[in-house]
């Protein structure tokens, strides 16, 4: 294979490639040989770095395409978690389930350092960081609840300029407010209600379930109803009725209703907490050498704590319902259901009375969950929604999304900004929207960030194979055979 030749002394000798490495060390030979300069090694070197290249590509490109697209889909994996986290730093949201459990870390340190000792010391210490870290969550909630507070009233509400002495002046940030809240009002509305509306399908689901469960035990229990003597089945027909008439506490149209009591109860929210937020910016703004001990002071979540009788009653509540069905093995008290079991078992094999408990465990903890779903996880995420907290998040995550714009921007050609918008910016876009959705489906943030980071992989690896269908492996690899072909011809005649 010959790519050009080369010219010494006047001599034209033809430059072939790919030779044997006898044949090399005797053309070395004939050059030197004749006191002509060694010029052939260096351009070897250079000729086989470039062939190595050639057979690389042409032999492992679709390996090594492969290797690419799934370092690409770890690469927007791990963007899309660190992006979610940002959003969740600028719109931090720290549930009451875990600052309750920093309180119980704190509660169990404090009781071991009571001990004395050098463990002791050591219990002090870790009670009181754990006491110190639910407190700033507390406060940094209250925090981000003024910043979506902020907002809103920016968006929704209308401003009178009283403070504006200019007459035509006023009147123009009249107009320039009329018209902003014309569009943004609509836009914040539709945005809390779409997060609202999935929040509440997602408790709906869970009762779903938890429904189907009930109705599988119950379904056992009458399947059973044949082995009981007569007496006893008509004792068992009573006590599903019974039951019936407990579950309508669960049903959708009852469910609903307790939702929309939750939003009255959180009605007068901002009117509360508005008043107590500019009393404590202005003693932060005038009272300079307080304004530690005023943080130190105020490490609460207020509108948490405005709310939490509130809570408080609905949970115990509901859970006073779930109890009456199930039972509560931590307290020692059993159910309706339990009863069935008890009226069922003596006349069931042990399989048989091992599928029917089964079967009451399992609508047992898919009552519970469905119960929690309601009466804190909905609470907490209406609360924020009232505060006008899903916007906020919203725009948190567009600016994120922009960083990814900004990838694609860069790109040089048409082609590559294609790639990197099919392989890198969508999928990152659709984990982080994947992130947020979830969010609004009540899953922690936590579980919200790892699934959302792993459906940015999943994106990512399918955009990877619409890539190579639209710019197939082979097209790409002759185009750049014959770039490299014209590289070698410039380097050897150079």
């Amino acid at each position: 294979m010959s790519f050009g030749y080369y010219t010494y002394n006047n001599v034209n000798r033809p430059y072939v490639g790919f030779r044997s490495a006898p044949a090399q060390e005797q053309t070395a030979k004939n050059n030197t040989a004749g006191g002509l300069p060694i010029i052939t090694k260096p351009i070897e070197t250079v000729e086989n770095a470039i062939n190595n290249t050639v057979d690389t590509f042409v032999k492992t490109s679709e390996e090594e395409e492969k290797k690419t697209s799934h370092k690409t889909a770890i690469a927007v994996g791990s963007s899309v978690l660190v992006l979610s986290g940002l959003v969740a730093l600028l719109n931090p949201k720290f549930s009451g389930k875990m600052i309750n459990k920093l309180k119980m870390m704190s509660h169990k340190a404090g009781t071991k350092a009571q001990k004395g000792g050098t463990k002791g010391k050591f219990y002090e210490t870790m009670s009181k960081f754990w006491k110190g870290v639910g407190d700033i969550f507390q406060f940094t909630n209250t925090l981000n609840a003024g910043k979506d507070m902020g907002f809103k009233w920016l968006c929704t509400e209308k401003k009178t300029f009283g403070s504006v002495k200019n007459k035509t002046a006023r009147n123009v940030l009249t107009k320039c407010d009329t018209g902003f809240r014309s569009v943004m009002s609509r836009v914040h509305n539709s945005i809390t209600g779409w997060f609202d509306g999935i929040s509440k399908r997602t408790v709906q689901g869970n009762y779903k379930k938890a429904y189907g469960k009930l109705d599988a035990f119950e379904e056992l229990a009458k399947y059973y109803k044949e082995k009981l003597p007569a007496d006893k089945q008509k004792i068992l027909e009573a006590k599903l009725k019974e039951i019936k008439t407990s579950r309508e506490y669960f049903s959708n149209s009852q469910v609903m209703d307790r939702l929309k009591t939750q939003e009255k109860l959180m009605s007068n929210l901002e009117t509360e907490l508005r008043p107590r937020y500019r009393d404590y910016a202005t003693r932060l703004v005038h009272d300079k050498g307080k304004r530690k001990e005023l943080i130190k002071n105020n490490m609460s979540f207020w509108a948490e704590d405005t709310l939490m009788p509130a809570r408080n009653k609905l949970e115990q509540e509901g859970h006073d319902i779930v109890t009456s069905l199930v039972g509560d093995i931590n307290r020692g008290t059993t159910g309706k259901y339990n009863e069935v079991i008890a009226l069922l078992t003596p006349h069931l094999s042990k399989d048989e009375a091992i599928l029917l408990g089964k079967r009451l465990k399992q609508a047992d903890k898919s009552l519970h969950k469905a119960n929690f779903s309601e009466t804190v996880e909905y609470f907490d995420k209406k609360r924020d929604l009232m505060l006008g907290g899903a916007p906020t998040d919203i725009l948190s995550g567009l600016a994120m999304v922009g960083l990814s714009g900004i990838a694609v921007s860069t790109a040089d050609t048409k082609e590559d900004r294609i790639s990197k918008a099919i392989t890198t910016a969508f999928p990152a876009i659709a984990g982080i929207g994947t992130s947020m959705a979830l969010t609004a489906m009540l899953f922690s943030g936590v579980k919200s960030l790892i699934y959302g980071s792993v459906a940015g992989s999943l994106f990512s690896l399918a955009g990877s194979g619409l890539n190579r269908l639209i710019y197939p492996k082979n097209t790409y690899t002759q185009q750049n055979i014959a770039q490299t072909e014209n590289t070698k011809k410039e380097v050897i005649n150079a």
